[in-house]
This record gives C-alpha cells, sequence and structure tokens, in this order.
C-alpha cells in the first residue's frame, strides 16, 4: 500500500515540478521565446520577447503571430507556410537559423536572427520561435564591411600594429606607397619603413600610443622597398579592445613627398635670394647657395662653374656636399678640372645655353669624370646656366646617388635661379671694375692734388723777395713817375700772382681734409664791411653804383674771420669784375628765422647761363673764360661756408641780367 501512495505522489509531483522548470527558463532566456498552436495564434510570450517587441504577453497571447510580430509585407506568405506544414509535414524554414524582419509594437522593424521547432500535444501541433536581436550587431558587422572597404579603397597607407610595433594589417594603399606586398609585411616590425637614422622615433610613438594619445599628422621620412625616401603625414591612433585596454596602433600614412619639394623649394628660392642681398661678392655666398639649392631634392652634391676670361674656359669655383670621403674626392677631381664649350656637364649647358639632364653619369659618354662618379656612387646628374642677359657666365650642376628624370617643375626653378645668381655676378663684375676706375681716379686725384701743392710752394718762394723789393723802393723819394708806376704795377702783379697761388694752396688743403678753421665769435656786417672796403677802389673807378640794406637784427657769428671775409671778397671781387661801368652792386641782410642769418649779394652784371649755375662752384669753372684768374674762389668759398655749416647758393635769370649770390649761416645763440 505504502508503494503506490509513493508512486502517485510522483506522478503528481512531475508535472508540477516539469511547469515550474518551463516557467523558469521562460522567464530567464536572453532570447525571445514565442509559442504559437496550429491556428497561428500566440500560446506563450516570455519577458525577453516582452522586452525585444514591445507587446505584454498578457497582450500578445491569444493574437495571431502575423498581425503581431510579422510586417505586413510578409503575412501572407507566413500563413501559406503554415498551412503547407499542416498539410504536407514540410517545412523548410524548420530547424535552419534565418535572418529575417519582425515589426515592434512601435512600428518599427528589426532584424532577428530565428530558429523554429514544432512539436505536438496529444495530436495538436504546435510552433516554438526562438528569436534573437540581431539588428546592432548587423549594424556593427555592416559598419566594419564599410569600413573595411574604405580602408582597401583608400589611396591613404593604412597599417595596423600590435604594441610591439608589429604589422597585423596592410591595405591597398600601403602596398602602392610602400612597395610591398601584404605577405611581404604582414608579422613584421613596422622599422622596416623607417631609415636607419630615423629608428629612434619609433619607440617615441608606440609609448604615446600606450598611453591612449593620439597622433595627429606628424610630418616623417619613410623608406620604400626600393630604398626611395618619402615624405609623409602620420595620423597614429591607439586601437581598443572591448574593454578600452589599448592592444595596437593605427597608422595612416599620406604622401607629402610633392609638397614637401614645392615648399622647399619656394623657401629655397627666398634663401638663395637673401644670401646674395647679404653678400658683397659670390665667394662668400656660394657654399650656402649650393647647399640650398640642392635641399631642394635628394642632390647629394653641387658645384658652381664660372667663366675664365683668361683661360677661355670653364673652372669650377665651389663645391658642397655632405662631408663622405668618397664624395669630397669626386670633388678634388672636379676643383682640378676645367671645361671648353661642349666637354662635360658644364661643358654642354654652357654649348645649349639651357639645362641639361644625364639619367646616368657613371655610363654617358661625354662625363669625362665618370670613374669619380662611380667611385663615389653618384649616379643622376643636373646642370643649369647661370644668365646675364643673353650672355652665359657659369653653370650649376647637381648630383643625385639615383638615376634622375627631367622635371617640369626644377627646370622652371632653375630658370629664376640661373637669372638671379647670373645678374649678381655680372652685376658685382661692373661693380668691381667701376671701383678699379674709383681707384684710378683717386690716384690721379691725389698725384694733382700732390702736384699742386708743390707747384705753389715752389711759385710762391721766389715772388716774395721780389713783392719785399717792389714794395720797399715804390716808397722812396725822387723816384719819376714812370718808375713809381711801374713798380705799382709790380706790386699789384705779384700781389695778383701769390692770390692765385693761396688759392691753389687752399683748394689742396681742402681737398685733402686739411684745411683748418680758427673759429671765433665775429659780427658779420663788420667782416663784409671790411671785404667791401678791399673793392671799394674798383668799385669808384667803374663808377658803379653801390647800395647797403643790413637789416639783420642778429648777426653775431662764430666763424673764421679771415675766411668768411675772404668768402665776401670774393663774390664782390665777382661782382666788381663781370658788371659793366655804370651797374649796381647791393648788399643785403635779413633773418629769415631767429638761428639763421642771409646775405645777399646782387649785380646787375652779365648774368649766368642756366646750364653754369651747376657748375660755378666747381674748381677751375668759369662764368667767362676770357676774365683773368683760375676759377678757384667760388670753389673755395663753397667749401669754407660749408664749414662753417652754412650754404651758398647763386641765382639769375639769364644772360645780361645780372646775378644774386645768396649765403646763409647760423648765429650765436642770444645771451641770457
Amino acid at each position: 500500500m505504502g508503494s503506490k501512495r509513493e508512486e502517485g505522489d510522483v506522478e503528481q509531483i512531475l508535472p508540477e515540478w516539469a511547469e515550474t522548470l518551463n516557467r523558469a527558463i521562460l522567464e530567464s532566456a536572453l532570447d525571445c521565446i514565442i509559442t504559437i498552436d496550429g491556428s497561428g495564434r500566440v500560446r506563450e510570450f516570455n519577458p525577453a520577447a516582452e522586452r525585444v517587441f514591445g507587446f505584454s504577453r498578457a497582450e500578445a497571447v491569444g493574437t495571431e503571430l502575423a498581425e503581431l510580430i510579422v510586417p505586413a509585407r510578409m503575412r501572407a506568405q507566413h500563413r501559406l507556410g503554415l498551412a503547407r506544414y499542416l498539410q504536407t509535414g514540410e517545412g523548410p524554414l524548420l530547424g535552419k537559423r534565418i535572418e529575417i524582419e519582425a515589426l515592434r509594437r512601435d512600428g518599427s522593424e528589426i532584424l532577428v536572427e530565428l530558429a523554429i521547432t514544432p512539436f505536438k500535444i496529444n495530436g495538436a501541433h504546435f510552433f516554438t520561435a526562438y528569436l534573437r536581436d540581431i539588428t546592432e550587431r548587423k549594424r556593427g558587422e555592416t559598419a566594419r564591411s564599410r569600413l573595411a572597404a574604405i580602408v582597401e579603397a583608400s589611396a591613404d597607407a593604412i597599417i595596423s600594429t600590435d604594441l610591439e610595433g608589429e604589422i597585423t594589417s596592410w591595405n591597398e594603399g600601403a602596398e602602392q606607397l610602400f612597395g610591398y606586398k601584404h605577405d611581404e609585411v604582414i608579422g613584421k616590425s613596422v622599422t622596416i619603413l623607417v631609415p636607419p637614422e630615423r629608428r629612434d622615433e619609433e619607440p617615441g610613438i608606440l609609448e604615446r600610443i600606450h598611453r591612449g594619445e593620439r597622433i595627429h599628422h606628424y610630418d616623417a621620412v619613410r623608406r620604400r622597398k626600393d630604398g626611395m625616401l618619402l615624405n609623409v603625414s602620420l595620423t597614429v591612433s591607439p586601437i581598443k579592445d572591448e574593454n578600452g585596454h589599448v592592444v595596437g596602433a593605427s597608422k595612416i600614412a599620406r604622401d607629402i613627398t610633392e609638397r614637401v619639394r614645392i615648399e622647399r623649394r619656394r623657401l629655397a628660392q627666398y634663401a638663395v635670394a637673401s644670401l646674395l642681398a647679404e653678400s658683397w661678392t659670390l665667394g662668400e655666398a656660394s657654399s650656402a647657395i649650393l647647399q640650398t639649392i640642392a635641399s631642394i631634392d635628394n642632390w647629394v652634391l653641387s658645384a658652381l662653374w664660372l667663366y675664365d676670361f683668361e683661360a677661355g674656359l670653364l673652372g669650377c669655383r665651389s663645391i658642397w656636399h655632405g662631408g663622405a670621403e668618397n664624395l669630397e674626392k669626386f670633388a678634388e677631381v672636379s676643383r682640378s678640372t676645367q671645361f671648353k664649350k661642349g666637354e662635360g656637364l658644364p661643358g654642354r649647358v654652357w654649348e645649349s645655353e639651357k639645362p641639361t639632364w644625364i639619367y646616368d653619369v657613371t655610363v654617358d659618354p661625354n662625363f669625362p669624370r665618370a670613374p669619380g662618379a662611380v667611385e663615389a656612387g653618384l649616379r643622376g646628374g643636373f646642370a643649369f646656366p647661370l644668365f646675364a642677359g643673353r650672355a652665359i657666365n657659369g653653370v650649376i650642376e647637381m648630383f643625385s646617388e639615383h638615376v634622375v628624370e627631367p622635371d617640369p617643375d626644377l627646370l622652371q626653378l632653375v630658370e629664376a635661379f640661373g637669372s638671379l645668381i647670373g645678374l649678381f655676378i655680372e652685376r658685382r663684375r661692373i661693380e668691381q671694375e667701376l671701383q678699379r676706375e674709383k681707384d684710378r681716379a683717386e690716384a690721379a686725384n691725389a698725384a694733382k692734388d700732390r702736384f699742386l701743392a708743390t707747384l705753389s710752394h715752389e711759385l710762391r718762394t721766389p715772388l716774395t723777395p721780389v713783392l719785399i723789393w717792389a714794395g720797399g723802393t715804390v716808397n722812396q723819394p725822387g723816384l719819376s713817375p714812370e718808375v713809381e708806376e711801374g713798380l705799382k704795377m709790380v706790386c699789384r702783379n705779384v700781389e695778383l700772382e701769390a692770390r692765385l697761388i693761396d688759392d691753389l694752396l687752399d683748394l689742396t688743403r681742402i681737398s685733402r681734409g686739411k684745411l683748418q678753421l680758427q673759429l671765433r665769435s665775429a659780427d658779420a656786417h663788420e667782416l663784409l664791411g671790411e671785404a667791401l672796403e678791399i673793392v671799394r677802389s674798383e668799385i669808384e673807378d667803374r663808377h658803379l653804383k653801390l647800395s647797403l640794406f643790413l637789416d639783420a637784427a642778429r648777426h653775431e657769428v662764430h666763424v673764421d674771420p679771415p675766411r668768411l671775409q675772404q668768402v665776401f671778397w670774393n663774390v664782390f671781387r665777382n661782382a666788381c669784375k663781370f658788371t659793366p661801368e655804370g651797374g649796381t652792386i647791393s648788399a643785403r641782410s635779413y633773418n629769415p628765422r631767429p638761428n639763421s642769418l642771409v646775405i645777399e649779394i646782387s649785380d646787375s652784371g652779365v648774368g649766368i647761363a642756366p646750364e653754369s649755375l651747376e657748375k660755378i662752384f666747381d674748381a677751375f669753372e668759369q662764368v667767362d673764360s676770357r676774365r683773368e684768374g683760375l676759377g678757384l674762389g667760388l670753389a673755395i668759398g663753397k667749401a669754407t661756408i660749408e664749414m662753417h655749416g652754412g650754404t651758398i647758393r647763386a641765382s639769375s635769370e639769364g644772360l645780361g641780367k645780372g646775378a644774386t649770390f645768396v649765403i646763409e649761416l647760423p648765429v650765436l645763440a642770444a645771451a641770457g
């Protein structure tokens, strides 16, 4: 009896336990679980389904599944499939995982992964659908697919590495830029792209990536598989896993070689112009110019060849290179070489008057320095002419360690260089020639000054005793009128001769800067009056009218009185000399400013032609060559006035209309 009761209890407990277990599974499942009967109506709708589709279990149970979560465009097909299975027992989607659109309560569609399992209870058909929302996963996969397509199609090199710097991905752009195939680099260190001299950069980049930093537009130099160097702009970003830990680096490299080349060429043109502007000779700037021109591309040696007028050949005047021993040997060969027109690279440029490329100098038949080029590791060569107008006065040549192809942009640039440097050479040649002419002229002037000084001294020496004897004799009593007049004539002429000699001596002292002034305070009006007294007898003899208007209130000046009086006397003497009998001479003074005195001396004489106004203050210039004198008075007067800080100028309305001389001097400051 006891065993039968226990069996009954178990039979009663098992369905309850199974129901509890099923309910627990339904409620805790992460996937949506929906059960429908043979009519297509929902019999079970678990909490995951409620969260995904937005319907409550109470709303869903009893509702046709097609009306609940199947998009309207797919409902007819759903119903036909269910009816076909019930009739034939065949369902092409049963037991498979498929991806299909489903409808949410708010009308939006999502993508779900669906698996359907059929079963029977007491002969009735039921179906359980397991659904998983894969909308976000699909979006992620689509985004990754698109990103992968973008990466692969990008013209930029896109490379990823692990934290040790080993390459883990390599796109088509990287293959095109660096020349390596995908299989050649995966698993290798990214330093295969870095020139040896720059490999110390990479650890610093990886260290920053370890810290989660992003490096924007870092300009660097990288090396292709064939050894050619490239200028690139790098953007390096950390790659993080789902937990945010940095696991690698993504590098985008863009070729900026052309941009860098353009910038270098623009800066080189500015630098060459600056070097020439700051240099007196080409020799001072040639090395820096050659280095600057070589820097516009990967030229390792450049040389300047100039035309030797005596030899009629081109000779190497300056060379720049990086300092390698093999390049210096080639430089020594070049320095000891001269070329005639058409010979070697410089001679070919000289003959053609055009830039010349040599693809490979080691095999070129007209490159005599080929053995030296082989030893120096030089391959490509290029040279361009230096022009001054239409004439070539030099050539600059450049060499590369690689073969070179013609570059149209470089041709335009060197045309500017050639003109700039060529004109500098010609300008300096002309300046040097002018300097030599100036030196010769200065030497001639110095010789003239020495001659005048010697001549003046030698001429004055014998006149002194003559003047002493004549002056003493003329005052003796009892002389006949004829003898007395003759002695006076001798004195006048000797004094005139002495005055001319003094003028020569003064001119010599002025030209040598040795004329000394003995400055002191003096009254300009008094000096003017004293000068006038010297020529008064001549004024009276010629019946000239004299007018004085000394209106200046301030006429105290700081001068060398005898020198200033001599200037006044020279101007008065000229006025007497060039004014006909019965004419007029006038002098006036005034203060145009409190610190300035002006003295004007005018006459009604022969006047001055306009073309002579600019020359009358030059030594040995005379308005009228028929008059006596050497034409030194005004030249000495101008120099004397300027040494006093003043000015003198002349004006005339033309021949026959008189002349005016205007002397302006600073006056002494008023006392107290």
